[in-house]
């Protein structure tokens, strides 16, 4: 398991520096993985008892992902601000570590949420948190962003297959 973690944490590391891809990048690619693994584990487990091994093997290796995921975030809340910072890097800064915040909520609502019923009042309530808290911050991103938004060009970046050769 040390042995995995270790490989992944370094897999990371290549794979960011190769890419070129700051760590938030990184974690909202991740935050849509596991929303997709969750929402599938939902679909295909989520009516069957507790009991069902194959369901509780993935529930399991699921939970481990998402405590990853975690830890990576925490990664990136770890940083701090230089108090000769400008106003607007300091906004940024907030609102990205409020951002990652609400990353972690969810993915620490998915660990305690998997398997529950929809049912369950816990699980319920935090859910509705959490769509407050991601209408809340929308809001407040598209405020933040204004200034950098309004004439952003983004163009996609694909990689192309290696030439055949001939």
């Amino acid at each position: 398991m040390k042995k995995l973690l270790l490989a992944s944490i370094l897999a990371l590391i290549v794979i960011s520096s190769l890419f070129a891809l700051p760590l938030t990048a990184l974690v909202f690619q991740q935050s849509a993985e596991l929303a997709k693994k969750v929402a599938a584990w939902n679909k295909q487990c989520g009516d069957k008892p507790s009991y069902d091994e194959t369901c509780m093997k993935k529930r399991y290796a699921l939970s481990g992902e998402l405590g990853k995921f975690v830890a990576i975030v925490n990664d990136e809340l770890s940083g701090t601000v230089s108090p000769n910072a400008s106003d607007d890097f300091v906004k940024e800064f907030n609102g990205r570590r409020k951002i990652m915040e609400h990353e972690v909520r969810v993915a620490l609502y998915n660990l305690k949420c998997l398997g529950r019923p929809a049912s369950d009042p816990q699980c319920s309530a935090e859910s509705a948190a959490i769509d407050v808290e991601k209408t809340a911050l929308q809001a407040e991103y598209k405020q933040t962003h204004a200034v950098f938004d309004g004439t952003w060009i983004s163009i996609p970046v694909t990689v192309s297959p290696r030439p055949k050769k001939p």
